[in-house]
């Protein structure tokens, strides 16, 4: 998956960040988190994945991936993207960074 489609904008390159970035994801991901912080966690990984979207950067020096993903998602959702969507796809590209940072037996937990 070199490219992700993310409706009503479009089709988008995916970037592999730095792994610093990638830990930051990574490391906030978890299989008991509620819905809203799984939400922002995708928005995250989009914005920081697509960079030919518009959307805001990430601060590598604050680290702060949810409150990041918030922003990210305020602004999808503005221009038209389901915040179902925003999880299916934020999902993908966490899926897709995740063998950066974790072993392959930690992704199955996931």
């Amino acid at each position: 998956m070199d490219s992700i489609e993310l409706n009503p904008l479009g089709g988008f390159k995916i970037h592999t960040p730095r792994a610093c970035v990638s830990y930051d994801l990574i490391s906030c991901w978890s299989e008991n988190q509620s819905r809203a912080h799984l939400g922002r966690l995708s928005a995250a990984a989009i914005g920081i994945a697509l960079l030919d979207a518009g959307l805001p950067r990430y601060d590598i020096d604050a680290a702060l991936p949810i409150s990041y993903g918030g922003v990210v998602m305020d602004k999808l959702i503005s221009r038209g993207v389901e915040p179902s969507e925003i999880i299916e796809k934020g999902m993908l590209i966490l899926t897709k960074l995740a063998p950066q940072i974790l072993r392959e037996e930690d992704i199955k937990k996931k």
